[in-house]
This record gives structure tokens, C-alpha cells and sequence, in this order.
């Protein structure tokens, strides 16, 4: 992209700039001695000249002194008042720079009887009437367009920087450039309509987050023509550099507020101007003085950040057409005291263009780059930016493109974003005749795994690295020596070859891939409890069985099977997808092939529990089979209604009047699915918009009311509340003017209508109340008890953790639910094994460990270590997940309760309390 620039002018331009800093530097000196005598020296001087000279003029013409004649005097004072000590009822004031009192005593004339000053004399003046060379309408204005220290103003530094930016600009972001020197050249008044380029009318669109079907068809018009690959090449080019530049540029309207690609872009028109006013003037000296004496569009002070290099020129106005439509007249009606007619600007944003153009060209070869762009817009949680961007990822459409959104979902947190990718991802698996649901199946991918779920790969000398999965799903690499055994590390000598560093670094990516697809995969699945979904025989085993990442979860889960005779029972699948075992690990019947099943829930009833509790026989056999599932189901907390709630329904109060810290809690529900808003000072509770759970299988949704509590002096612009209280929950009437399963829930409304809880499906009832009862336990767990806390949330205080309260079973203690009860029965039946290595025993609410040193109570809820008979808190630091499994080492049924391994690592710990070598922890034992 060449600048329209010569040496000549350059050369000129340069000659005026460095006489601007030779005029400029003395006065900001002089400037500062002037601040030294008083900071605010010149609104004085400007006050005292205004009183002085309206007596005078009220006594010469006898009229009363009135606002519009200090207005007009203002705008009437002469340079020459900074020189006037007398104003201030001084002898003297700092002497000026030689140039300023030169202009002050020369160019001073009388209009009207006041006394005045050309800023700009009419022979030094640019033009006549523009608009850049406006004079500021008072001396305070005048001088505070200066910097006390540095320059304001460009200098011949100034220009070089500028120089240097131009070529940087052009060889990183050349299309950022173009759009940033389009822009200044259609904010000029005086630039002609041939040298603007049209490609700004091209990448003109509506403002919404998707295309509409007439934009998308313009755009493969367009496509078509011979340009049009050119055009496309530029839009990708555009939107990447957008995304990837080191100048974080995400919308245009930034672009002008970066001072390199600010300085880039206006030096060819600030050369065409300084260029034209010495040919003009016949005089470097004359122009230079003309910035001088009218600091107001080139001083640094007003764009945006002190001595930034960005000054108001060519940034002022709105933007030209290049073919300006017809001007619309405005109807006297609607703006009686506006102009008739107004002038048509058009718009700088053309991302949205760009990616409606990609979209039409729908090349999954995009892809590459428009979800990296996706998970960046997600980052800096710019709604708008990764609205369209997931719009264009789902008018791709390709197996790809619906992967991509899928992991994308897993991260998104805002309502609104993840609105628009449900709709856009339904959009994507709706097109191929699927639901969102089945295309996540049916497009997850393998990463070469066999049916073990590995995938082994040889490297050079013998060595072999393997992928597979480990825990609850998470991509897992482990070497293997020449000898097939397994080793911690590959030696050197195999990890330099340059062959392997590639195939570790793509194994590497496999992995950490792995580990986010079975964080969706899980959570989809242990969503089918409220989605309701079902598989067929058939499709289970083709889906899930023979896939080998889907394959292994699906291993690990306990399935509900619906037989055509009508009876109902569970089963664990083996190797084979045809072997299947019952609750006692034993292998059953083969599955008749119109068999339908469903992931099993605790609360299901089947025909086999005649043969006793099918949840104690599960449990048994998992122990037995070391199986840990990735999804709880054999210990996983059931809820059902209380009486207390068949009486206050259709509200439940079970987790109201807790106090909760907000933003754990949000972190938490929002990671569950759950739709919340932020409470702040303008929204200090969520009665407008409470916490929902969409639950549109079931034609229901939950709400969760809250209120902000605490700190009740936020202002108006204060930030979040830091805690909230919660109060009752309710289910509500959801009408769907669609289908959700294809539409991402587009046609989904709300009703306020409640619904009775005994009316509510069991196993939903008991999953919302899950939800809930882990939002509170967890943000409850961690508030803090001190005296500042409870100042600043009084409602703490009956909360407040004093000698002996963990004993008392308070109804509303915020750590205890049916997550503590959970751990309860986890540990009872672990408890002969941990009685092994000390005492250890149960009561309601606490494992009580017995040391050599002291006796501790373990609170299930919370975690909290109280060491008895002093009540005394005992703090131990939460060591790495690892540690806990190899210090525990005995079988351990779940993944996903922190809170429960730190349990079960306390025991382990404090049962060998003389053993403990942590100097912290030594030092509370001591004092105990």
C-alpha cells in the first residue's frame, strides 16, 4: 500500500515541524514558571481581565453587566492578558517566549470597542473558513491545549515516529491501515470522492448478530464475479488482522485511538495540509506559527492521552459516501428545531461485513482461524464480536465448525453469547436434518483411539508414547521403554529428534482436546435427566459402544433398560457391546434389539429391586470392579419433598435465608447451566430477572430468587454486591412456539404461571435441588467469619463459627445438605478400611479423627478441622490432588467432590498427627 507522498514534501513537512518544536519548547518552559507562581495562574488572569473589562464596557455604554456580556468578552481576549501582572496586583510575571510577544503586540485590533486578537491573521491563515483552524474561545482554553512538560504539538520527532509507524503498519496490518486511512480521508471535507475506494459500500451491512437471507445472497452475487475472490481474500485477510494484531484492535471505531496506526494513517493527509499552506504562505516560519496559534486540532492533550501522538484532526467528522445516496429530508414534526435535511455518513465497521461475506463463501478452511477468533472474543467478552463470529462458524456448517461450537459452549458463561450459539448450533446440526444433540454424537471425534480407548504411537530407538484416558475423562500420556514397560520419561537423546518433537506436540494437542470434548461429552449425558433423552439398541451401541472415546464413558455408567415385555431393569456393559452385567456383577441376558435405554437415576424404580436396594448391590460391585464413575449415579444425593414444601408450594424455602458469596456462586451456576445476573447497586436483587434453569423437555423452568446484602452505601456506580441471600425457589410454565431440540430454543417464553412441586417429575426436582444445594454449600463453605465480614454483612453474624456452634444442629447452618449426607455414607463405607491406620468414627454432621497429640472433628459440609477439647480451628493448606490419592490409596468411588478428598486426606493426616513435620501446622498443634 504506497503513500501518495514525495521526498519534496516530506522534506517540507519536516522543515515546519521542527520549527514547530523550536517555537513550542520555550513556551511550555515559560508556561510551567507561570504555574509555579499559581497553579491555576491563568483562570485567574482570565477572571480579572473579564471583571476589568466588563465594568468597561458597562460604564462606556451603560448597560448592566449580564452573562451574554462575559461571553462575548471571552471570546475577545487578547494574548496580551498573560502579560498584564497588574491583573493579579503584581509587579511582574514570568517573561514569554520572544516569538509570543512579538504576535501579542503586532497583531492586535479594535471591534465593537473591545480589544481583540487574530489568532490566525488573515495572511497567515491555511484557508479561509475551515474548520481545523478555529481559534480557542478564551486564553485559559488556549494554554491548556499545552503540556507543562514535554511537547503537545507535532514536532519533527513527531514525524519521524509517524515515518517509521507507516512502514511498520503497512508490512504487519496493511488492511487495518487501509480502513484507518480511508476513514480519515472521508472525514475530510476537502478530499475528492475518486480517490475513496469503494470497498467500504461493499462491506456495508444491517446491525444484527446474524445475516439476513438478502445480505447472504448480495454476498454470493458478489462472489461470483470476477472480484469477487479478491474481495473475499480481503475480508478474511481484514477480520484475522483484526484478531491477531499485537494492537488488540476488535472494532473499528478503535482503530484511531492506537497512536502507530493513528500516526500511519493521518501523515499523508498532514503532509497534503502542511504542504499546501507553505505554498500558499511562501513561509515555514508563518505555518509553523499558525499551530502555534491554533493549538485547538493538533494538540495532543485532546486525543485522548497526554503527548500520545493523536491529535482531533481527522477525527472530528462522520464518514462520506463515495456515491452518497439521496439526502433524506427529516420531518419538521419529529425535529422542529433541527435542519430539514441531513447529510448521509456511513459506517467504519465492516467485521460484520467481512464475516457475513465468509459466511456466503462457507470454506471450512476458515475454520482454522474463526474459532481461535471465537475463544478470543469469549476472553475479552465483547457480546457483539462473538455473536458474529459464531454465526459465521455455524453457516459453515461442517462437522468441524458444530465440534468447534460445541467445545465453545463448555466455556461461555454470558446469557446472551450462549444464546446465540444454541441458535447458531442448532442452526448448523438442523440443516443436516439432526438435532444438536445427535450431531454431537455423531460428530465426536476418535483422535485415533482403538477400542481400548488408546492410541500408541511409535517413536524412534524402541520408544512408544500412548495416549489414553484416565480419571474422569481426561486425556492422559504415558511412555513405554524398549522393552514395553512403562517409564516416567523419554530419555534425551529421543526427545531431540525433531521427528518426535512433532508427534509429542500433536499428541499433546490430542490430549488436552480429549480432556475438553469429555467435559461436554459428561455434562451432556448427565443432562439427559432433565432433556429426557433416550437411545434405541442399535443407535446406543453404533453412537456410543464402537466409539472408542464415547465408548469409555459410557462403560463406566449405569443404564436403565426399557425391555418390549415391559419390564425394567439395569445394566453395566462389558468389552463386548453385547455382554452386559446386573447389580451383582454378574453377566446377564442379552438385550432383546428393541430395547430402549436411558442413564440411570437412583430414584428410578426397576423390577429387579426385589432382590434388594439396587443402589447398595451397585455400590458394591463398582468397589468390587474397582469402577469409578465419571458421572455419579450409585452415589449421587437424592432430594425429594419435604412436607414443609407439599405446604408452602408452589414455593420451596429449603435453601432460603442463606448467605452465599456472589461470585462463587455465579461461577458455579453458570458452569451448571443456570442463567444469572450479576446483583449490583441497579440491580440489587433478581425479582426482574431471577436465576433460571431452562428446562424445556419437561415444559418447566426453575427460578431462583436472590437479594444483595451488605454494604449498603454503594453508590450509584458501585460494583457488584459481594455477597447475596437467597430466598424461594419455584417452577414455572415454559411454552415452546417450536422445538427447542432444532430451533437452540429460539421460541422458548417464559411464563410466570407456577407449577404445584408435586406436580414436578421426581428426578427433575431432585437434580434442580442438587444444583442448588451445591451452589450453597460450596459458596458458603468459604466465607469468612471475621470481624470485618460480619461489619460488613451483619446477617453473618448468626452464622458465625463460635466455641462449640458445629455441634448445635441449626436448621439453616449454610455448610450442611445433602452433599455433606453424601459424604457421610461415602465414608461409612469406607470406615474398616480406614480404621486400619487409627480411630476413626461417625457422627451427624463430623468424622471424628483420634491422634496421638489431639482429637479432631472433620465437618462433612464444610471440611473445617476443629481440634477438641479447646474448639480450636485447625488451618491445613490443600495440597495437590495427587498427593491426597497416594497418601489415601484406598478406593475412592468420585472424581468430582473436592471437599471429599480433602476430607479423606485429613483423616489420613491428622491420625498420624506426630508424624507431621509442616511448621504451620505444628505450631497450632503446640498451641492447642
Amino acid at each position: 500500500m504506497a503513500i501518495d507522498m514525495i521526498d519534496s514534501d516530506l522534506a517540507i513537512t519536516r522543515m515546519v515541524l521542527f520549527e514547530v518544536g523550536q517555537l513550542e519548547r520555550p513556551l511550555v518552559r515559560w508556561i510551567a514558571e507561570m504555574k509555579q507562581v499559581d497553579p491555576r495562574v491563568f483562570d485567574k488572569l482570565q477572571q480579572a481581565w473579564l471583571e476589568r473589562y466588563e465594568q468597561k464596557i458597562s460604564s462606556c455604554y451603560k448597560i448592566t453587566q449580564q452573562p451574554l456580556l462575559q461571553n462575548v468578552t471571552l471570546a475577545h481576549m487578547p494574548l496580551a492578558a498573560a502579560m498584564m501582572p497588574e491583573l493579579l496586583n503584581r509587579q511582574s510575571l514570568p517573561r514569554p517566549p520572544a516569538w509570543y510577544r512579538s504576535f501579542a503586540r503586532t497583531y492586535q485590533t479594535n471591534a465593537l470597542g473591545f480589544i481583540t486578537s487574530s489568532f490566525l491573521p488573515k495572511p497567515v491563515r491555511m484557508s479561509d473558513g475551515s474548520y481545523y483552524n478555529r481559534t480557542p474561545n478564551n486564553l485559559r482554553e488556549y494554554f491548556y491545549s499545552f503540556s507543562d512538560s514535554g511537547t503537545s504539538l507535532p514536532d519533527e520527532k513527531w514525524f519521524d515516529q509517524a515515518l517509521q509507524d507507516c512502514e511498520k503498519m503497512e508490512r504487519d496490518i496493511p488492511h487495518l491501515l487501509w480502513l484507518a486511512r480511508e476513514m480519515v480521508l472521508r472525514e475530510d471535507a476537502a478530499s475528492s470522492t475518486e480517490s475513496m475506494d469503494s470497498r467500504l459500500e461493499l462491506f456495508q451491512v444491517p446491525e444484527a448478530p446474524q445475516p439476513s437471507l438478502k445480505t447472504l445472497a448480495r454476498y454470493k452475487e458478489h462472489l461470483a464475479k470476477p472480484e469477487g475472490i479478491k474481495d473475499l481474500e480481503f475480508a478474511r485477510s481484514f477480520v484475522r488482522e483484526a484478531f491477531e494484531s499485537s494492537e488488540k484492535i476488535l472494532t473499528s471505531w478503535h482503530l484511531l485511538k492506537q497512536p502507530s496506526l493513528y500516526r500511519a494513517a493521518i501523515l499523508p493527509r498532514f503532509v497534503r495540509l502542511v504542504t499546501g499552506a507553505v505554498s500558499r504562505t511562501q513561509s515555514v516560519r508563518k505555518v509553523a506559527e499558525a499551530f502555534l496559534l491554533s493549538p485547538s486540532l493538533y494538540s495532543f492533550r485532546f486525543g485522548g492521552g497526554e503527548n500520545n501522538g493523536i491529535m482531533r484532526l481527522g477525527r472530528q467528522k462522520g464518514l462520506r459516501y463515495k456515491n452518497p445516496p439521496p439526502v433524506k429530508s427529516v420531518k419538521p414534526d419529529c425535529h422542529p428545531c433541527s435542519s430539514s435535511l441531513s447529510s448521509p455518513t456511513i459506517s467504519s465497521d465492516i467485521i460484520a461485513g467481512c464475516l457475513w461475506m465468509i459466511a456466503a463463501a462457507a470454506d471450512a478452511v476458515d475454520l482454522e482461524w474463526l474459532l481461535p477468533a471465537c475463544k478470543k472474543a469469549l476472553a475479552a467478552e465483547d457480546v457483539a464480536i462473538f455473536n458474529r463470529l459464531v454465526a459465521t462458524v455455524g453457516l459453515i456448517g461442517t462437522p468441524d465448525a458444530i465440534r468447534g461450537m460445541v467445545r465453545l459452549r463448555a466455556r461461555v458463561r454470558h446469557a446472551t453469547m450462549f444464546n446465540a450459539l444454541e441458535r447458531s448450533l442448532a442452526k448448523a446440526a438442523a440443516a443436516s436434518g439432526l438435532t444438536t444433540v445427535e450431531a454431537e454424537e455423531l460428530l465426536a471425534q476418535e483422535y485415533e483411539l482403538d477400542s481400548t480407548s488408546c492410541h500408541r504411537l511409535n517413536l524412534p530407538d524402541g520408544y512408544a508414547a500412548v495416549l489414553s484416558i484416565a480419571g474422569s475423562g481426561q486425556g492422559s500420556i504415558y511412555y513405554e521403554g524398549e522393552k514395553g514397560d512403562r517409564i516416567s520419561k523419554l530419555p534425551p537423546f529421543v526427545l531431540e529428534q525433531e521427528k518426535c518433537k512433532a508427534l509429542l506436540k500433536s499428541m499433546r494437542s490430542d490430549a488436552k482436546a480429549i480432556s475438553a470434548d469429555m467435559l461436554v461429552h459428561r455434562y451432556r449425558l448427565e443432562r439427559s435427566w432433565l432433556t429426557g433423552q433416550t437411545w434405541t439398541l442399535r443407535a446406543f451401541i453404533e453412537r456410543w459402544l464402537n466409539h472408542p472415546l464415547l465408548g469409555w464413558l459410557a462403560r463406566r455408567q449405569i443404564w436403565l433398560v426399557a425391555e418390549p415385555g415391559g419390564s425394567i431393569r439395569t445394566c453395566l456393559f462389558g468389552r463386548e457391546a453385547t455382554t452386559v452385567y446386573d447389580p451383582d456383577g454378574n453377566k446377564a441376558s442379552p438385550l432383546h434389539p428393541d430395547t430402549l435405554l436411558s442413564l440411570w437415576h437412583p430414584l428410578q424404580k426397576m423390577s429387579d429391586d426385589c432382590k434388594g436396594s439396587v443402589v447398595a448391590r451397585w455400590r458394591e460391585t463398582l468397589e468390587r470392579l474397582d469402577i469409578r464413575q465419571p458421572i455419579r449415579q450409585v452415589w449421587r444425593e437424592t432430594y425429594t419433598i419435604t412436607q414443609a414444601e407439599r405446604e408452602s408450594s408452589p414455593s420451596s424455602y429449603r435453601y432460603a435465608q442463606r448467605i452465599l458469596g456472589q461470585a462463587q456462586v455465579i461461577e458455579i451456576g453458570r458452569k451448571r447451566g443456570w442463567r444469572i445476573r450479576t446483583l449490583t447497586a441497579h440491580i440489587p436483587s433478581s425479582e426482574g430477572a431471577p436465576w433460571s434453569l431452562i428446562i424445556p423437555a419437561h415444559g418447566i423452568y426453575a427460578e431462583f430468587r436472590t437479594g444483595g446484602v451488605g454494604y449498603n452505601d454503594l453508590g450509584r456506580s458501585a460494583p457488584a454486591f459481594t455477597h447475596v441471600m437467597t430466598d424461594r425457589v419455584r417452577f414455572c410454565i415454559l411454552k415452546d412456539r417450536g422445538d427447542w431440540r432444532f430451533d437452540g430454543g429460539r421460541k422458548l417464553t417464559p411464563m410466570k404461571k407456577p407449577v404445584r412441586l408435586a406436580d414436578i417429575d421426581q428426578i427433575v426436582f431432585s437434580e434442580v435441588m442438587r444444583d442448588l444445594d451445591l451452589m450453597v454449600s460450596v459458596a458458603a463453605s468459604n466465607l469468612k467469619f471475621d470481624a470485618s465480614s460480619i461489619q460488613a454483612v451483619p446477617e453473618l453474624g448468626k452464622w458465625r463459627r463460635q466455641q462449640g456452634l458445629s455441634d448445635i444442629a441449626l436448621p439453616d447452618e449454610p455448610h450442611y445438605g445433602g452433599l455433606a449426607q453424601s459424604r457421610r455414607q461415602i465414608i461409612e463405607a469406607l470406615l474398616p478400611s480406614l480404621q486400619e491406620k487409627g480411630a476413626v468414627t461417625l457422627d451427624d454432621r463430623h468424622v471424628i479423627v483420634t491422634g496421638r497429640l489431639h482429637q479432631y472433628r472433620i465437618h462433612l459440609g464444610s471440611g473445617e478441622v476443629i481440634m477438641v477439647p479447646q474448639y480450636r480451628h485447625l488451618t491445613l493448606e490443600t495440597l495437590s490432588h495427587s498427593t491426597r490419592e497416594e497418601d489415601i490409596g484406598d478406593y475412592q468411588p468420585l472424581y468430582d467432590d473436592d471437599i471429599l478428598n480433602s476430607i479423606l486426606y485429613r483423616i489420613a493426616l491428622l491420625q498420624k498427627d506426630h508424624k507431621i513435620r509442616d511448621k504451620n501446622i505444628l505450631e497450632q498443634l503446640r498451641d492447642g
